[in-house]
């Protein structure tokens, strides 16, 4: 297959999966969904996860507010983490500020016409001869980034729109595609906790065929049915997120990214962030999850 032929057009956003929000009118039965997830949770006396209501209705808007459901899904997530937690961050963000620094992977300051976030990732500019660039610090850095956004309620409510650019893609990076790596990579992205994830790839070649002929086979259905291929085409990109809050080189008005008031952000709040992620990636106690 190749990027050509892997183009989709845009879909109508999808019927809502639930109407319930904090708003007075849901507030009492969004609540007992709460309240029966954190006992569920309570009773797990192989698991320590956060329990405040912000974290509990991530998962919960995530399943559309099926308590037991979001309790199968914290537990499956958190076994996966124990079994590859080399994968999984667990410093702060100044520890990897040279990975941060390559400016490869940042959220772009405003959210597209559906209210979804939007994350951009600049394969180009990974510079994989520094021996701090890993498969696993690239990923740390990806982790930072989606657990701003996860703890967004917008953002847990209307979704994600991750846009891969591969210009400038190095053929070194071939080495980090065995099939063990893009095994654990796509089941990291089955566990985000958005309700909606579109993946559009740009900038793409002839000569990034190849590697879309070798990888498409080999990924999950969920991905293949949320990722969009569109060479240099901004207009077939724009269908889907519109130009207004896209860089000018991918046919939008902003002039470019503040990469570095981006990175001061995470650097800025590594406290907070590393008290979310560490809760998140790290208490995960003695015994396996069954």
């Amino acid at each position: 297959m190749t990027t050509k032929e892997a183009r989709k057009k845009p879909e109508d956003k999808p019927k809502s999966l639930q109407n319930k929000t904090n708003e007075d009118k849901d507030k009492f039965e969004v609540q007992k969904c709460i309240e029966r997830l954190r006992e569920l949770l309570e009773g797990e006396e192989n698991l320590k996860v956060r329990l405040d209501d912000k974290f509990l209705l991530r998962y919960l808007r995530w399943v559309d507010f099926d308590p037991d459901l979001a309790f199968t899904k914290i537990k499956d997530i958190y076994k996966f983490r124990s079994e590859t937690k080399e994968w999984h961050c667990s410093k702060q963000p100044s520890e990897y500020a040279t990975v941060i620094e390559m400016n490869a992977q940042v959220l772009l300051g405003n959210r597209d016409s559906r209210g979804r976030r939007v994350y951009l990732v600049k394969v180009g500019n990974i510079d994989c001869t520094n021996k701090d660039v890993t498969i696993h610090t690239i990923n740390y850095v990806d982790d930072m980034w989606l657990e701003v956004a996860m703890e967004e309620e917008e953002t847990q409510k209307n979704g994600l729109a991750i846009i891969i650019d591969m210009e400038g893609y190095s053929w070194k990076l071939f080495r980090w595609l065995t099939p063990q790596n893009i095994r654990i990579c796509s089941r990291k992205f089955y566990n985000l906790t958005f309700r909606e994830i579109d993946i559009h790839v740009v900038n793409t070649s002839s000569l990034l065929d190849t590697v879309v002929s070798i990888l498409y086979p080999i990924l999950g259905q969920r991905i293949k049915q949320h990722i969009h291929f569109h060479g240099q085409d901004w207009a077939s990109l724009h269908k889907f997120i519109t130009p207004d809050i896209l860089p000018q080189e991918y046919g939008g008005h902003i002039p470019q990214i503040d990469f570095a008031k981006a990175h001061q952000y995470l650097f800025d709040n590594e406290e907070k962030l590393m008290g979310k992620v560490n809760t998140k990636l790290n208490e995960i106690l003695i015994h396996t999850i069954q």
